[in-house]
């Protein structure tokens, strides 16, 4: 004869709250989450700003938690790669996605779109924004931005500059540029700014809109040359190099930025542990250390206040590929 034990107030909160994510479609938060590793997704290779600051980040919390996260760098398809692997898992809070502009903007520049952000992600946090830099190989003469100018429509197409990837928002932000200046700088996009930055130090292309993390030694190293920040005011770590409104590109800016978002249907009690998790990180004095030489804004946020930047950036993103014409090549 069977038998079974008796139905205390704790296990029959649990049976309920476990029927009620199955009679939803979802799996049910477990009060021990994570109770195995966790898989971040990275969309580019090893080494660039996204790789760098969701190791660090990353750390701190699986640290805290006392668990285990797994970076997996899954590059290429203008971050779709990445972003399809995520749509692919379960919605159980085990497969996370690190984000950038690509995330939003690499299916505006295709004809069928493999995803909409809205309906198949929703987001975790906000890590951190960073304006961009034009910088030049020492190769090119110029050594203003109009000397840059004068010289790129000189050059014409033959001139290249490096990206990402497709869809990366420095691609945007220098199509953009283009259209702005009238120059036809030829795109060569890259799995990644560790890889782009290496063919641009090379001088297999001339130039590029980078994050200060990725060329501030290079710039102090005199191996890159910078022209212009595409940020509102002057950096603190570059107060002599203009911004683009000063130059006379009036208005224009471009930027980075870094976070996580999940798949819908993920379990809100998991995404908000994350973003409280994410959220005491970024006071960490240890992560201001690590990251301090990037040149990034840390910034966190709520899940809602992450999915209004998203939505806002959306916007953006839409105008910016309309106008610049570009597209997934």
């Amino acid at each position: 004869m069977l038998t079974h034990p008796p139905l205390t107030r704790r296990s029959f909160t649990a049976s309920l709250t476990a029927f009620a994510g199955i009679a939803l479609g979802r799996p049910a938060f477990a009060a021990d989450y994570p109770s195995r590793p966790v898989r971040f997704l990275v969309p580019y290779a090893a080494g660039g700003g996204t790789d760098l600051i969701t190791r660090a980040l990353t750390d701190i919390v699986a640290r805290a938690w006392n668990t285990s996260v797994v970076i997996e760098n899954r590059p290429g398809g203008g971050t779709t790669i990445a972003s399809m692997v995520a749509l692919g898992a379960a919605p159980d809070g085990y497969t996370l996605l690190a984000i950038s502009n690509g995330f939003l903007v690499s299916p505006m520049m295709m004809p069928s779109p493999p995803y909409v952000w809205d309906r198949d992600f929703t987001g975790i946090s906000l890590f951190a924004v960073s304006p961009h830099i034009l910088v030049v190989h020492p190769s090119v003469p110029a050594k203003t931005f109009a000397e840059f100018v004068t010289w790129a429509k000189a050059e014409g197409d033959k001139a290249t500059y490096a990206s990402f990837g497709n869809g990366a928002s420095n691609q945007i932000g220098f199509e953009m540029l283009k259209h702005k200046v009238g120059i036809a700088t030829t795109h060569v996009p890259y799995k990644g700014s560790a890889p782009a930055l290496n063919d641009l130090i090379a001088g297999h292309v001339k130039c590029m809109l980078g994050d200060l993390q990725n060329v501030s030694e290079q710039l102090k190293a005199g191996t890159l040359r910078a022209l212009a920040v595409a940020n509102e005011t002057r950096l603190p770590s570059m107060p002599d190099v203009p911004t683009f409104d000063e130059l006379g590109v009036k208005g224009f800016t471009s930027k980075s930025l870094f976070g996580v978002v999940a798949r819908k249907g993920t379990p809100p009690e998991i995404i908000a542990k994350w973003s409280a998790g994410f959220a005491d990180a970024l006071k960490q004095p240890a992560l201001k250390q690590r990251l301090g030489g990037l040149g990034v804004e840390l910034v966190g946020s709520t899940p809602e206040q992450m999915n209004a930047f998203l939505a806002a950036e959306a916007v953006k993103a839409e105008q910016a590929v309309k106008e610049s014409g570009a597209k997934m090549e």
